[in-house]
């Protein structure tokens, strides 16, 4: 047998009688990941450590042996990191970082330097300081001759932040490119030379073909921050981001909510960060109760993982206060509520639960506008000049807390429903961030409400502001609608419960419309924010049933 690695992939040469020998085990310790061709099985490198005693005795190229000690030596900085985070030291940080960082954001940067690593997952509490971390780390990897050269992959939101961090805290030390404008000048950005070059998630696969083949002489940290973003593993933004790992030699990964919805989500994180050390040999079955459990198992036995929420790291925490107000509807909006739930009910009634799964995308479109009706019932009959209830509630809410000096935010998930509130709320000199607002105005409304103190309401789709935006200057956060994607929520609270927030409590008021769906929706919301901690979503599919869907909609 002679075994050599490629681009990633391990072959493994062999006769047609060693090929039945040892192909069978292979299989099994793999989890099917094996591919046969005449004489030579294949399956990936990251592999290597799962099948090492069914190698022995066969000749290794170079490669194949280097690939051995890549992971051996990960291994090794994995013990290390949990000997740093278990002891809480921070030897190899200098003394100019430990005068600026936290003891336990030293303690990370500790973790992030050990020598060998391959990468690493940081999944602190968002709001608890990973941006910083990073830029320490970075600096001490390149002071000492690890890394070259960083590269920053983002939400596009976040690109203009990241220089700005860096500069705050390195001022005028490193060359800072940010990757703009069309396929050409992305292209021609990543062949310059740079120490950090910033990009969005959209811009990786325009510069490819000039960092892979810079990264033959640069030896590259890559950081993926808000990695949720690369979660499925099919998407074309997570296949580039793939790519483009395989050229560095160290890569990050920074997420606050690394799984909002299924354990599922973790594995492409880990992916990155390790090359597929920590899943390798991993396969999803049908039941989906055992795959947590064995994603959870691999995540302690494996992962090079930073996970600490804000009150390990933070000295003062503000506490979290929910407040659930249900508003009955009434009026038109309690009639145009009835009339669809109504219809979608007796539709539901018609089915049997294959149809229904064959017409999901249907019942999830009937279902939104629902929703639409308890905040804006005007995005659904436009002829409805009737004030929503929320907005009742909400007019006594605001000037409670604003004659008390108190800035508010107020969230909502649609664009008509901002609308409204902007031209509601123009009093209070409201600032706005969602989708139709550009990079510059999103940075100067968030100035704006920190600083001014004429400034006393924000408003914003979670979507667009619920992440890399700090608002501490208000302590209440009021939810008038909700974001279809946990993650979205998850983010959200956190630009209030931060490192920065003076006040002792934060507090969140959820409206929900009295006997509607809207309570199911809060209920999954919290859901998932509960088993955020353990970082592992919801892993039952919903609706699963019919029954289910048909239960939200009645009072049986």
């Amino acid at each position: 047998m002679k075994l050599s690695v490629v681009d990633n992939e391990a072959r493994l040469e062999c006769s047609a009688m060693e090929q039945i020998k040892i192909k069978t085990k292979l299989n099994s310790r793999l989890g099917g990941n094996l591919k046969t061709e005449k004489e030579v099985l294949i399956f990936p490198a990251s592999a290597l450590p799962l099948v090492r005693d069914l190698l022995e005795g066969g000749e290794k190229t170079p490669e194949a042996e280097n690939a051995f000690k890549k992971f051996d030596g990960h291994t090794e900085a994995r013990k290390r990191i949990l000997e740093i985070l278990e002891n809480g030291t921070s030897d190899n940080v200098p003394e100019v970082w430990e005068k600026c960082l936290d003891p336990a954001q030293s303690f990370a940067v500790s973790a992030m330097v050990v020598p060998n690593l391959l990468g690493l997952c940081l999944f602190d509490e968002q709001g608890s300081g990973k941006t910083v971390v990073t830029i320490a780390a970075f600096n001490i990897l390149k002071e000492s001759g690890k890394i070259d050269a960083m590269i920053v992959v983002c939400p596009k939101t976040m690109v203009s932040e990241w220089p700005q961090d860096i500069e705050k805290f390195l001022p005028g030390k490193y060359r800072i490119s940010t990757a703009a404008g069309g396929r050409r000048e992305k292209f021609e950005t990543a062949l310059k030379e740079f120490d950090v070059l910033v990009t969005n998630y959209e811009g990786v696969d325009h510069m490819q073909v000039a960092l892979t083949a810079t990264a033959e002489k640069t030896r590259y940290l890559l950081v993926v921050d808000e990695s949720y973003y690369v979660k499925n593993t099919e998407s074309l933004r997570s296949e580039a981001a793939g790519r483009l790992r395989a050229s560095c030699a160290r890569c990050f990964v920074l997420c606050g909510t690394p799984a909002p919805n299924s354990p599922y989500d973790l594995i492409n994180q880990f992916n990155l960060a390790d090359t597929g050390y920590t899943f390798a040999g991993f396969k999803k079955t049908k039941d989906a109760e055992a795959d947590r459990e064995a994603i959870s198992n691999l995540v302690e036995n494996k992962g090079a993982l930073i996970r600490r929420l804000k009150n390990e790291v933070l000295q003062d925490v503000p506490e979290k206060n929910f407040h659930v107000v249900r508003i009955p509807l009434k009026g038109r909006q309690a009639l145009l509520y009835e009339k669809a739930r109504s219809e979608l009910e007796l539709e539901l009634r018609s089915l049997d639960n294959t149809k229904f799964k064959r017409e999901l995308a249907t019942y999830f479109q009937r279902r939104a506008i629902l929703l639409q009706i308890c905040s804006i019932p005007s995005m659904v009959d436009p002829t409805n000049t009737d004030v929503p209830v929320k907005h009742e509630y909400l007019d006594g809410l605001l000037g409670d807390l604003i004659s008390k000096g108190r800035k508010v935010i107020l969230w909502s998930f649609y664009k008509n429903s901002i609308d409204d509130l902007m031209g509601r709320y123009a009093s209070y000199a409201p600032v706005r961030i969602d989708g139709s607002v550009g990079v510059e105005e999103r940075r100067e409304a968030v100035r704006r409400f920190q600083e001014d103190p004429e400034r006393m309401v924000f408003i914003g789709n979670p979507a667009a502001a619920g992440a890399g935006v700090t608002l501490h200057a208000s302590y209440d956060a009021v939810y008038v609608s909700y974001s279809n994607q946990a993650a979205h929520y998850l983010q959200s609270l956190d630009r209030i419960h931060r490192r920065g927030q003076k006040s002792q409590e934060v507090n969140y008021y959820l409206l929900v419309c009295e006997g509607t769906i809207e309570e199911t929706e809060v209920v999954r919301l919290r859901g998932k924010e509960l088993q955020q901690h353990s970082l592992l979503g919801d892993h039952i599919p919903w609706p699963a049933s019919l029954d289910e869907a048909l239960k939200e909609l009645t009072a049986d």
